[in-house]
């Protein structure tokens, strides 16, 4: 006889394994502080070549201007404030990554403890047979 629950069980399972499963997977392979810290590493390097790529662009766009008044600028002054713009930026960017990844790293782990829940329900029910 069809145990209702058992196949509804095992329905929910596969759906979760189809859709959410294997990302959840790759996130519980990590300590929590592991996995931030790569995905914080990820993005100071994505931010770093923004930045950079940004003041590319601001050069080239600018081109001109900036070297009919290279030697009547601050060059100090100038220094500072794009290093200063480059660590609020990195440091704003930076948190917010740590926010993410720490509440995607909870959230995987609270469904994979569902998963878990469910799998020994389901050892349990079979072994009641």
């Amino acid at each position: 006889m069809v145990n209702e629950e058992k196949v509804l069980r095992m329905t929910k399972m596969a759906v979760y394994e189809e859709k959410q499963g294997k990302k959840d997977r790759a996130v519980a392979g990590y300590f929590r502080s592991d996995y931030i810290s790569v995905q914080m590493i990820l993005s100071f390097l994505v931010i770093t070549a923004a930045f950079f790529a940004g003041a590319a662009a601001y050069i080239c766009f600018h081109f001109e201007a900036l070297f009919e008044d290279i030697y009547s600028m601050d060059l100090m002054g100038i220094g500072r404030t794009v290093i200063t713009l480059y660590l609020a930026v990195m440091l704003s960017y930076l948190a917010v990554t740590w926010l993410v990844y720490a509440v995607r790293y909870r959230r995987a782990r609270k469904r994979l403890n569902i998963l878990w829940e469910y799998l020994d329900r389901l050892d349990e029910t079979e072994e009641e047979f």
